[in-house]
């Protein structure tokens, strides 16, 4: 057997004739797919000139099988069940590399997990629409539970409640950060009180990193910070406005690695504030191909736990 002709002809050739032993004849199996009685007996003719042998012989009472036709009839269903399975698969893979995933980060660092997650879903799946929004947690949070973004990586505290359903990714400590030749510095213990001169860059009073910064002020009976700079999130221009001022920042350590030596971390174990990055959808989220693709990325990417005895 050969098939000089593109396998999408063959296969409606094979369809047909398949159409016609269950109609059992002709004329119904034009009917049944709405073509023409002409078509029906070419595709017929078409397929019996490339298996090589009549299938089919026609009368008055309708079609019926030959010897041929009918040990023919056996493979070209399981070539039918075959080629539907094929083609269900390829639909369910085209869904899968498709489709629009409504994401949202707090502007992490390049090589955090979820900027590695992102370019590892976009490299995998080429046909698909990525719409990232880079904003404060708080916002990202509500925007999940609204409905307007499909999932985000977003910072949280202890004690901070959520109403869209988490997963824990990673953990991540701040530091209060200075440029690397800050008065501070100079001190061989600096204190929280040691900060009250100096001002400070800070998300907006709505955010819960500044909520917390202000918790740990009032629990040390600490005056209130002076807030010179108010930023979304941490970015270069903030670490070059801390690199040219006396201005202190609270800074992941996520986003801090690749600033170190012009500015340092102030040793403050008031300030040793422990993050957790979550993954978070909303509670009755419908998860898409893409969501769950995005998902176990994440997961994936983890860092393994430490043993107890190094924690």
């Amino acid at each position: 057997m050969h098939f000089p002709r593109t396998m999408n002809f063959f296969n409606n050739d094979v369809a047909t004739f398949i159409e016609v032993v269950r109609c059992g004849s002709v004329s119904r199996a034009a009917e049944k797919v709405g073509q023409t009685q002409p078509a029906i007996s070419k595709a017929i003719r078409r397929l019996e000139q490339e298996v090589g042998v009549p299938l089919l012989e026609r009368g008055a009472k309708g079609a019926r099988l030959t010897g041929e036709g009918q040990m023919f009839l056996e493979t070209a269903r399981r070539f039918e069940a075959q080629h539907f399975e094929l083609v269900r698969l390829a639909t369910d893979l085209r869904a899968r590399h498709a489709g629009l995933l409504r994401l949202g980060i707090t502007s992490p660092a390049a090589d955090s997990i979820a900027v590695r997650a992102i370019a590892e879903l976009v490299r995998r799946r080429p046909a698909m629409r990525l719409q990232l929004e880079i904003g404060k947690s708080d916002l990202l949070h509500d925007q999940v539970e609204n409905g307007e973004l499909d999932l985000a990586v977003v910072p949280t505290y202890s004690g901070q409640a959520l109403s869209c359903t988490r997963i824990d990714i990673g953990e991540d400590r701040m530091h209060v950060v200075v440029r690397a030749d800050h008065p501070l510095l100079r001190l061989a213990a600096p204190a929280i009180h040691d900060l009250t001169p100096y001002g400070w860059v800070m998300p907006s009073a709505q955010s819960a990193a500044r909520r917390h910064v202000l918790e740990i002020f009032a629990r040390h009976a600490a005056p209130r910070p002076h807030v010179c700079v108010e930023v979304e999130y941490t970015s270069e221009a903030v670490m070059g406005v801390l690199m040219a001022t006396d201005l202190l920042a609270l800074v992941p350590a996520s986003a801090l690695r690749s600033w170190l030596g012009r500015v340092q971390p102030l040793p403050l174990r008031e300030f040793a504030i422990q993050r957790s990055q979550v993954l978070l959808s909303h509670p009755q989220a419908q998860w898409t191909p893409l969501m769950a693709a995005f998902r176990q990325l994440v997961l994936d990417q983890r860092p393994a736990p430490l043993p107890s005895s190094d924690r």
